[in-house]
């Protein structure tokens, strides 16, 4: 297995939020199709992007959602197990988690708004 530390896992993390990000903008550039209307019944290459960018924001959502339940199921697993004394460091690991997944779904519900702001305002 393939030990990480913490300032690259946050390096990869950063990237990939980067990723969806720039993805997510990019999706008002492509209203430049002649077919283009805004009523949302035309524009081909509009309609396909966007629907695209709606796929992989779902599944970045549900990936996120499931990572974060089996970490928290991992973490009560290893609570429960865990002798008195290391009980302490655990709850130390479940902060942590804790913010961490604040920050997830936090990040998801921005972009999620970013989202509809922006379909509503180019319909």
């Amino acid at each position: 297995m393939i030990k990480m530390n913490k300032k690259t896992i946050f390096r990869i993390l950063s990237v990939a939020l980067m990723v969806v990000m720039v993805a997510m903008c990019l999706g008002n550039i492509a209203f430049a199709d002649v077919n283009y209307k805004p009523d949302g019944k035309g524009g081909t290459t509009a309609t396909k992007f966007q629907n695209i960018l709606d796929i992989f924001l779902g599944l970045a959502q549900v990936i996120g959602i499931a990572i974060a339940v089996i970490m928290l199921i991992v973490l009560a697993i290893k609570y429960i197990s865990a002798a008195p004394g290391d009980k302490a460091e655990i709850k130390k690991h479940a902060v942590i988690y804790i913010v961490g997944a604040v920050v997830l779904f936090a990040a998801s519900g921005i972009i999620q708004i970013i989202k509809t702001f922006a379909t509503d305002t180019f319909k």
